[in-house]
């Protein structure tokens, strides 16, 4: 029996409780649950998370109820066929992809889907995989891939869904006649924010999060540090895992240089609920990468009430206007750690003006009400 709201089949590779590929799992889980009242999601992903080797503690091959979705985590790739019965039994109208490149997950149930009689509504969001920056990373590969893509028509006929004006840009220049829906990133707004009483002035808690590469330019923030004056009192803690152990080894001898006024942790990885734990106890947030689609963790620190320093790589500009932060050009060290300094000299009574400014801004994000009409349209071509 067809249910009143319209059905969406996502495919996934690792969705919650991962959190070790980051952006993507955010991305897909603040989705479901932002557009639960006006959709059914039914999510097929995998077991494990990424790069583990024991799988989750959660029954496999089976349909589960998470909050008000159904997931199925398989504990291989989901087969063409099980893809199928899935639509057929799930009176699916639409499959959304969440990924340009995986081959599980995208790329062999696109091309199986693309022959049914009947296929629903196919939308592919590719998560800043078509950027310049992005596309230069085994450059020749994609280059290569993307050739025969277009070759054979891969993404011929699929609604693309993109999470910026830049990215849709970025679909055009590679697929000229694409349809593309543009609708930014959701976000949830967390009960409570950081307590700005803590924020004394020249001390400051400082916090990265992002997978350990080298695009994500940690050192960066490393040499930033060292530019402070030693009259002030820096505590910083970087949160993810080491993807590039050489680059991690570069990280630590900054970090060795470092003077003693500046203390530094690394915490591993987290959690999505120990993150936010953090995020409580932080007062700014640093992210220099070379190029961000999203950024979900600058969404995720201003809805707790915490400014953040960005690169110009990511799609948040004008920070500083708003008084929420700043966004940087990565060249110049002088001008982040400067701006790092302002803010470690705030006092509580300047530093709220700050916090509650930024909690302000992700309830204007999260609550846009654009945003939820264009997820509609995404999903139901209307």
């Amino acid at each position: 029996m067809k249910l009143s709201k319209p059905n969406v089949l996502i495919l996934v590779d690792w969705f919650t409780p991962g959190f070790r590929a980051g952006g993507p799992i955010r991305s897909v889980s603040n989705l479901v649950e932002s557009m639960q009242s006006n959709f059914n999601f039914f999510i097929i992903t995998s077991n494990k998370d990424l790069g583990a080797v024991s799988p989750y503690d959660v029954e496999p091959n089976v349909w589960l109820t998470v909050e008000q979705f159904k997931v199925y985590y398989s504990d291989e790739a989901p087969r063409i066929a099980f893809i199928k019965a899935t639509i057929q039994d799930k009176n699916i109208n639409a499959v959304y992809f969440n990924s340009l490149f995986s081959k599980d997950y995208t790329i062999v149930p696109l091309k199986g889907l693309k022959r049914l009689e009947n296929c629903p509504r196919l939308i592919l969001a590719p998560r800043g995989m078509l950027s310049s920056k992005a596309l230069g990373i085994k450059r020749i590969k994609k280059s290569i891939f993307l050739l025969l893509a277009k070759w054979t028509g891969l993404y011929d006929g699929i609604t693309w869904h993109a999470t910026s004006t830049d990215e849709s840009i970025d679909i055009k220049n590679k697929f000229k006649k694409s349809a593309v829906v543009e609708a930014p990133n959701l976000g949830v707004l967390p009960k409570k924010v950081i307590n700005v009483g803590t924020k004394i002035s020249k001390v400051i808690h400082i916090i990265s999060i992002s997978r350990i590469s080298r695009i994500k330019n940690i050192h960066l923030i490393l040499e930033s540090l060292e530019k402070i004056p030693h009259d002030r009192r820096i505590n910083y803690t970087h949160v993810g895992p080491i993807e590039d152990v050489e680059y991690w080894q570069e990280c630590l001898l900054l970090k060795n240089r470092l003077s003693k006024n500046v203390s530094f942790r690394y915490a591993g990885e987290k959690s999505h609920v120990e993150i936010s734990q953090i995020l409580m106890e932080s007062h700014l947030l640093m992210l220099l990468s070379d190029s961000e689609n999203f950024g979900h963790v600058v969404l995720e620190a201003f809805a707790h009430g915490v400014p953040c320093i960005v690169s110009n790589g990511t799609p948040w500009k004008n920070l500083s206007q708003r008084k929420i932060g700043f966004n940087l050009p990565i060249e110049d060290i002088h001008e982040i750690s400067a701006k790092m300094t302002y803010l470690c000299d705030m006092a509580a009574v300047d530093f709220e003006q700050w916090s509650v400014a930024a909690r302000k801004f992700a309830e204007e994000q999260i609550g846009n009400e654009m945003n939820l009409k264009n997820y509609l349209r995404l999903f139901s071509g209307d």
